[in-house]
């Protein structure tokens, strides 16, 4: 399957701040925490405007060949903090992704289950990438290549963290499917449906709701829950209340 072209710079496609996210005792606070698709092929005016903005340090999900393939981009020339943190050993395109998974995964519930087994064994990673965020002197912009999987994982183990109920973070996962079409032009991925003959809505290239909800009933039943899994990936107390105390905008008391 051919690969997919390095397209020419463009606007992030799938940035989102996660502020408002009702968690345990509060709700996330704005400007603090975004999540994004590949920080490396967006405009040198994005990327300036979001220092500018505050900023401060960029974790990079994406495998070490796909880093390879389109470096840091416009942020190397801006002093961000760089974390390098593959998910994922390797993976290409989502269309080549696809491809390698088409038999084995035919739902959503499917891709659920494969996020569980990636969530597990890279709960350490997941925890490095914590510990980024609660040391960040500003703001934390974490990313994949199309901000969907693993950048679906990062954002599921942090809201986790903070004790936001399943469907905050189903929903937040879910709000990845409208932004798609734009996701994969930007990656230079225009024949989706026909050139690759794999359907757009695929369970692997979409942002089904299910899938989220499945990684985490399957974490649940197995595993104890994602918070349990980052405890023995690591994360411990001190870390949650620094993550806490930088990430949560508490609630104002009842008069």
């Amino acid at each position: 399957m051919p690969k997919p072209i390095i397209p020419a710079p463009s606007p992030l496609a799938n940035l989102r701040d996660l502020g408002g996210i009702p968690v345990d005792g509060g709700k996330i606070r704005t400007g603090l925490v975004l999540r994004a698709d590949d920080v490396a092929t967006t405009t040198a005016e994005q990327v300036a405007e979001l220092v500018e903005a505050g900023l401060c340090t960029i974790i990079d999900l994406r495998s070490a060949d796909e880093a390879e393939r389109t470096g840091r981009g416009p942020s190397a020339d801006h002093p961000v903090q760089y974390l390098a943190l593959p998910l994922t050993d390797s993976m290409d395109a989502p269309p080549e992704l696809a491809g390698q998974l088409l038999k084995s995964v035919s739902s959503p519930e499917q891709v659920g289950q494969w996020y569980a087994r990636i969530f597990v064994a890279q709960k350490e990673a997941l925890v490095r990438g914590l510990q980024a965020v609660a040391n960040s002197p500003g703001a934390v912009l974490f990313h994949c290549a199309a901000g969907k999987d693993r950048t679906g994982l990062f954002a599921a183990a942090l809201l986790a963290v903070l004790g936001a109920e399943p469907e905050a973070v189903v929903e937040d996962y879910a709000r990845t499917q409208a932004r798609l079409p734009e996701v994969y032009r930007r990656m230079g991925l225009t024949e989706l449906s026909g050139g690759y003959d794999i359907p757009v809505d695929h369970p692997v290239l979409a942002a089904h709701p299910a899938a989220m909800r499945s990684m985490l009933a399957t974490l649940d039943s197995r595993a104890g829950g994602a918070a349990a899994v980052l405890r023995s990936g690591g994360l411990t107390s001190e870390l949650v209340g620094r993550l806490r105390r930088k990430l949560v905008q508490p609630v104002p008391a009842q008069v």
